[in-house]
């Protein structure tokens, strides 16, 4: 397709119909909506062969596990607590019975581990290659949404975890480097999972005012939550928590724009930095990477110079050559 997956989110979003229950709708990492009972997310992502993974080196199981992973960052980047799931496969023919058992066993696995509940879906044949799209609902914690609209001018920037984990894994996969022990990269590669205990803790202690996963890259995910909060950001090159190996070979630019961390985005207020420090010290694995700002658009500085990258993240459609 010759435009770009932003490009055509914002042509969609003109067919979207404004309800009173509808909070939140197209632009976020899940919807909000008004029900008896709560405020309900709905989220929705798929995994499509052969361009988020390849059963060549990823086992079923960590398909099933990762396509709830995925949906849960989402749930869990809106500020709500994960309920139930639906899931569609799209199956061709050359798959075996027992892969799809494994990928609904890997499934089975991770929505333990957040007490989501399957409840259907359907099953297709496909011509093309297998696909697994799950859709997920959650309930949110507070009265209010997270998202990515709701971050304020000042407000610093933070972020959980190692930044490009996923993209060293995926490096690693398709150049066939082999370890003699059990690779962190690798694994958050196949099986992504959310970091549920420090969101918990920045949900208990009400730190965020906006929130977003990172999935397709630090920087454009980054330039997302701008453009849908109407202000610009500042990030400091040397505050960004990148792996020591990925400095020491060269590949810190995994850290902007490789993708798939599911790492979770955030902004807080100046009166939240003394919560924020608190949670540093008791053990909780974030780091502050920037501040706020007015104007448009994603500036990084390298020893206070503005720098530049060639990739800003992985986008859907257009030219990804």
């Amino acid at each position: 397709m010759e435009i770009r997956e932003n490009d055509l989110i914002k042509r969609i979003k003109r067919f979207e119909q404004k309800s009173g229950q509808v909070i939140r709708g197209i632009g976020d990492d899940g919807a909000v909506v008004e029900m008896s009972g709560g405020r309900y997310v709905f989220v929705q992502d798929a995994l499509v062969e052969h361009i988020h993974f390849e059963f060549s080196f990823m086992d079923a199981i960590s398909v099933g596990k990762k396509s709830i992973y995925v949906n849960v960052s989402d749930i869990l980047s809106m500020g709500a607590e994960p309920l139930y799931f639906l899931v569609t496969i799209g199956v061709p023919k050359d798959l075996s019975f027992k892969t799809i058992l494994d990928l609904y066993k890997g499934m089975h696995r991770a929505a333990r581990e957040f007490d989501v509940i399957l409840l259907g879906g359907d099953t297709v044949e496909t011509k093309g290659d297998f696909f697994i799209d799950v859709s997920m609902t959650g309930i949110l914690k507070n009265d209010t949404y997270l998202g990515r609209n709701t971050a304020k001018t000042n407000d610093f920037i933070g972020v959980t975890g190692w930044l490009g984990e996923s993209a060293e894994g995926l490096y690693k996969l398709q150049n066939h480097i082999t370890t003699k022990h059990p690779c962190r990269y690798i694994k958050r590669y196949r099986e992504p999972k959310p970091p549920y205990n420090i969101w918990k803790e920045l949900m208990k202690r009400g730190i965020t005012n906006a929130m977003m996963d990172i999935s397709d890259g630090l920087i454009i995910d980054l330039e997302r939550m701008m453009f849908e909060s109407k202000k610009g950001a500042v990030i400091y090159l040397e505050d960004l928590p990148v792996p020591e190996r990925l400095k020491k070979e060269g590949r810190e630019h995994l850290a902007f724009s490789g993708g798939e961390d599911y790492q979770l985005l955030f902004t807080f207020g100046k009166d939240k930095l003394k919560d924020f420090n608190e949670m540093k010290k008791d053990g909780f694995h974030v780091s502050l990477i920037g501040k706020v700002v007015r104007g448009k658009g994603v500036k990084i500085l390298k020893n206070g110079k503005e720098m530049t990258i060639s990739s800003k993240g992985y986008e859907h459609f257009g030219d990804n050559t």
